[in-house]
């Protein structure tokens, strides 16, 4: 407390002088309307400042739950939009009566990226969700856009790898969307972002922009899932068939959230077409 008072008795001056400083200003904003509205004014944007700077901060930090929030709502809109697509092909049936109910076909569960490469020829991702998340082997993942993305290759209790397009083992049959062309798609280990569709006939009307999809004739990838768009058309060394360059619509450099399709009916399916198959042998 002595020291208190020493302090105040060495800057008793200074001290006086501030105050009546403060004392003055506040008889000026007091008296004139000019000076009392510039001080509101200033002070208002001040603090509107600091308000924007938390509210910036604390949008950065609930980032992650948002998305976690948004990429649930997309996992229940894809599997809506599944049920709508069966209940639209049974409508257009003629042969079916509109009372009559199909099954769902697909089944989605969101998934993250944990860890993905890009720059090999054998490349893969690992997602955060295994068996003990309703992921088996031979199950398919897509963007969230519907993009085909890969094929789920190995699981754990909590963890999958995904096979992905961008892996030289990786054949998936495509097709030009409007014409319906038939052909493979390979990568060739060069760009993170391209692939090849080879064995697509000459006589095939192709132009750059055209869409290419999966064609349906993989047991795994169903018909009409978006793979990319047609970057360059070129003719096959030995002639005969079109290489086409594939701009991919997955970035594999940033891939973040993938969904992983469980085909509810694919076990029926194989187990119809081995029997079909040992009854023709």
């Amino acid at each position: 407390m002595r020291n208190f008072f020493f302090f105040i008795a060495r800057n008793a001056t200074t001290i006086f002088f501030i105050l009546l400083e403060i004392l003055c200003l506040v008889l000026v904003m007091s008296f004139n309307d000019y000076q009392q509205a510039k001080y509101v004014s200033s002070a208002n944007a001040i603090i509107s400042s600091v308000y924007e700077s938390e509210n910036a901060v604390t949008d950065y930090f609930s980032l992650s739950s948002r998305n976690d929030i948004l990429a649930r709502e997309n996992n229940a809109l894809h599997n809506q939009l599944d049920i709508l697509h069966q209940q639209l092909r049974l409508l257009r049936n003629a042969s079916l009566s509109v009372n009559d109910a199909l099954p769902q076909r697909f089944l989605h569960r969101e998934a993250k990226v944990i860890k993905s490469t890009t720059n090999r020829e054998h490349n893969y991702l690992t997602i955060d969700r295994g068996s003990n998340g309703g992921v088996h082997e031979g199950m398919i993942a897509v963007d969230y856009n519907g993009a085909v993305v890969g094929l789920v290759t190995a699981v754990t209790d909590n963890f999958a790898t995904v096979l992905p397009i961008i892996n030289t083992s990786f054949r998936l049959s495509s097709k030009l969307k409007k014409t319906n062309f038939r052909g493979q798609l390979v990568w060739d280990a060069v760009f993170p972002d391209e692939a090849e569709l080879i064995d697509i006939p000459e006589h095939a009307v192709v132009n750059k922009g055209d869409s290419i999809v999966t064609s349906g004739s993989s047991s795994y990838f169903p018909e009409g899932l978006y793979v990319g768009k047609v970057k360059d058309v070129e003719m096959d060394r030995n002639g005969g068939f079109y290489d086409l360059t594939v701009q991919l619509a997955v970035d594999f450099t940033s891939i973040y959230d993938v969904y992983i399709v469980e085909d509810l009916l694919l076990k029926e399916q194989k187990q119809l077409e081995e029997e079909t198959e040992e009854h023709e042998r």
